[in-house]
């Protein structure tokens, strides 16, 4: 195998859990950087804008450029740029819908184009959900989903329903194939090796959620590097289908493999 010298880093439950920084990673971080090793920090977080992640990796300590930040809310405007015109119905928390202040979002009796699920945690409201259904089911709205984990862990490590499962039940009920723009679509991942500028033989991805993180990396043909912190601890190799390249401990451990 080619040697890294690239790598696509998770954030939840890699570089940081529970509030805190996860040990060692601030200095690996650091000590990557000292060997030239590209970085771009990838994550499925949808409840905050890409600015507000940046902010917070920075107030844990992290040495890193806003630009190294990229998630599901930049690969969907990245979508939506060229489709301005067209009027959407966003389910989302508050701080994202004023990410997205210059697109339609639909008033009254209009009909959306593209309904997206994106993490609403601070508005839990079943009729949000039963709209996007009626719209998508009714009108043949597009379904759009930020991402596609099926629950993620609060800062007390509790197991929360995500994204990915409200999208999919949305799906499954109006028998339609949803788009997803993070984790684990292959596509998310081709735009962040893209954004890197390495090829996938010179390129890992290190996560902590197999299904996510491991299974979209295989997905675009990388090595995944399952890290075992955040929801990585209740990994067990044999209940699961899906392989990594590497286990390790946490995401310090990587400065063996180089």
């Amino acid at each position: 195998m080619e040697p890294i010298k690239g790598i696509l880093s998770d954030i939840d439950g890699t570089l940081y859990f529970k509030g805190k920084p996860i040990p060692g990673a601030i200095e690996t971080i650091d000590q990557l950087r000292e060997k030239e090793i590209k970085l771009l920090f990838f994550t499925n977080t949808d409840s905050k804008t890409p600015k507000n992640i940046y902010k917070l990796l920075r107030e844990y300590g992290f040495k890193l450029n806003e630009r190294e930040i990229f998630t599901p809310l930049i690969a969907l405007k990245e979508f939506l740029y060229d489709k301005l015109d067209s009027k959407v119905y966003l389910v989302a928390t508050e701080e994202v819908h004023d990410e997205f202040k210059d697109f339609h979002q639909i008033e009254g009796d209009e009909v959306p184009d593209f309904v997206i699920i994106s993490d609403f945690h601070d508005n839990w409201d079943v009729n949000r959900l039963n709209n996007a259904f009626k719209y998508v089911i009714k009108y043949n709205s597009m379904l759009l989903g930020t991402q596609g984990n099926k629950y993620y862990l609060d800062r007390n490590g509790e197991p929360v329903i995500d994204t990915g499962s409200f999208v999919q039940m949305i799906a499954t009920a109006a028998n339609v194939k949803p788009t997803i723009f993070g984790k684990p679509s292959k596509e998310y991942f081709m735009q962040a090796l893209k954004k890197l500028d390495l090829p996938a033989s010179k390129t890992v991805v290190i996560g902590d959620d197999i299904e996510s993180d491991i299974q979209g990396a295989h997905n675009a043909n990388l090595r995944g590097i399952l890290v075992k912190t955040g929801k990585g601890q209740f990994y067990k190799s044999s209940e699961k289908y899906i392989k990594p390249y590497k286990i390790i401990d946490s995401i310090s451990c990587i400065l063996e493999l180089m």
